[in-house]
């Protein structure tokens, strides 16, 4: 009888412990590029309007690097320097906002208008509540420099190159299927995935139950 118990009790506790594994937080990386068209039109049509509607589902990791490389001159970057110097600015801001929602509106702040003077730099760091010395004693010091390499070997490592930008991963694991969705509408692939995660109610037919405005 005792090992009867016993033996329930272990298959419960499995149970338990594989349904906290089935809902864990959904990870979903986004890397990008500071001035890329397509990060924009990503960024501000379909991470920032939908994020904050399940963000508490979610695991977020943005990186900003894309197509760029770095060499014993510096980095080269997709779209020019203007970008280089944009990519260093959001990772410093990034490293420094702890609150997911608030990475997001941050980016979507700046993807607004990064050629602008002061935008990215000042404006959107000022409506982040952070000090605008500090983020340009980062942008402008080895710190930056520093984060960009680390940025660079995260994106060459968890995506294929990029070969496109911006580059969208669940979980870790790079899928050119999910990439292709996820680019095209993120909002129905949120749903598959957050199902998979077990979170069932959060969705119906593809499309997020919360309604509220991000």
């Amino acid at each position: 009888m005792k090992c009867l118990i016993f033996v329930v009790a272990v298959a419960a506790f499995a149970a338990v412990s594989a349904d906290r594994i089935k809902r864990a937080p959904l990870k979903v990386s986004v890397y990008y590029e500071s001035h890329c068209p397509d990060s924009r039109d990503f960024i501000m049509s379909q991470l920032h309007p939908h994020f904050c509607k399940v963000q508490q589902y979610l695991d977020l990791n943005l990186v900003a690097f894309g197509k760029a490389y770095s060499s014993d001159q510096g980095f080269t970057c997709q779209h020019g320097p203007k970008e280089c110097r944009g990519n260093t600015i959001h990772n410093c801001v990034l490293k420094r906002i702890q609150d997911s929602k608030a990475q997001v509106d941050y980016v979507n702040c700046a993807m607004y208008d990064p050629d602008q003077p002061g935008h990215i730099e000042k404006t959107c760091v000022e409506e982040s509540g952070l000090n605008v010395d500090q983020v340009q004693k980062c942008f402008t010091s080895s710190e930056g420099y520093e984060m960009m390499l680390k940025a660079e070997i995260e994106t060459k490592t968890m995506t294929p190159g990029p070969l496109f930008v911006p580059t969208i991963v669940f979980d870790d694991v790079f899928n050119e299927k999910d990439q292709n969705q996820a680019f095209l509408n993120f909002e129905s692939t949120l749903c598959e995935k957050l199902v998979s995660h077990g979170h069932t109610n959060v969705c119906s037919n593809g499309v997020i139950r919360n309604t509220q405005t991000c």
